[in-house]
């Protein structure tokens, strides 16, 4: 059964001025407004927390008349069971189209023209840029929903890479003595991503493109995190590509530079160790201290980690 509205919801409403139309809209007291504003106004919910495509929906849901609009195909086959599976069915639908706004064109040349186009532009010559570049309430709303869940898909790339390569490196008889950390980064309890039995590693999932300044101090400081390691294992850095390796081997920055954003205790366990960290650079560390460490190249164990030529 529909669900309807209270009238002395919809009263109060009608006291509200309506905020600007700008894509969509729906009708409260033979008056427009934007749906995100009434479906704030009846919920109580953040803005930030729905779609406008959701506030469509759950208000055509309680009867009101609203602009239309073609959902995704995803969106259509929850659309029966919208109070169980609506979450992911808006997810996939701003993933969707996010991607159709992303792979539709090319979006230097897009963004470059949409900025010619509003140089000099008036308020008219702005609103109908907007229209004419795609630059919607749907894309805003798509593109804030997909930022708030990808954050943990570096969690997801590393942990995958790590599950993925233990079965290539364990040797026949060596067994994991401490629970792996698959999230990115390590608590007290789980100083390495992984050890064994027989060695200590790091892995370093991300794929260098040149300017790399805080994935060069992440690198750093594991080669160093190895390095203070006294157990006498195996110690493996594992990273993507030749840049890392070519870096470690190299630079002439001093590890002291490399250690900036370390922890002060960091800091303090080299300099116990091994003097002060502005006494080396980073390549003479590399070859005097982690000349132990073995850099290993994830792509050749994970082949889907190679960057495509135009990008190394």
């Amino acid at each position: 059964m529909e669900e309807t509205i209270e009238t002395s919801v919809l009263e109060e409403i009608g006291r509200v001025d309506p905020e600007p139309i700008r894509e969509h809209w729906m009708v409260v007291a033979d008056k427009r407004y934007p749906p995100k504003q009434v479906y704030q106004l009846i919920t109580g919910l953040p803005r930030s927390a729905y779609t406008s495509h959701r506030a469509l929906r759950e208000l055509r849901r309680l009867g009101l008349r609203t602009s239309s609009y073609t959902p995704q195909r995803t969106a259509d086959v929850h659309a029966e069971d919208a109070d169980r599976s609506s979450g992911s069915a808006e997810l996939a639908e701003s993933f969707a189209t996010l991607l159709r706004f992303l792979t539709d064109r090319d979006l230097t040349a897009h963004l470059a023209a949409a900025e010619s186009a509003l140089d000099r532009a008036g308020s008219e010559t702005s609103r109908e840029v907007v229209t004419e570049y795609g630059f919607s309430d749907d894309l805003l709303d798509a593109a804030l929903a997909v930022r708030a869940h990808v954050g943990r898909l570096s969690d997801v790339i590393h942990a995958t890479v790590i599950a993925r390569v233990l079965p290539a490196i364990l040797e026949p008889g060596e067994i994991v003595v401490r629970r792996p950390s698959l999230g990115a980064g390590n608590d007290p309890s789980r100083p390495f991503d992984l050890e064994t039995d027989r060695r200590i590693a790091e892995f370093k999932v991300a794929q260098w493109k040149g300017a790399d300044t805080m994935r060069k101090r992440g690198v750093v400081a594991d080669l160093v995190h190895l390095a203070l390691d006294e157990s006498g294992r195996r110690a493996q850095l594992f990273v993507v590509g030749a840049l890392p390796g070519r870096f470690l081997t190299t630079s002439t920055s001093t590890i002291e530079w490399a250690l900036a954003r370390s922890s002060p205790h960091a800091r303090a366990r080299f300099a116990e160790r091994f003097g002060p960290a502005t006494d080396f650079t980073i390549a003479e560390f590399t070859r005097v201290h982690g000349a132990h460490i073995e850099l290993v190249d994830l792509a050749t164990l994970v082949p889907s980690l190679t960057l495509p030529p135009e990008l190394i």
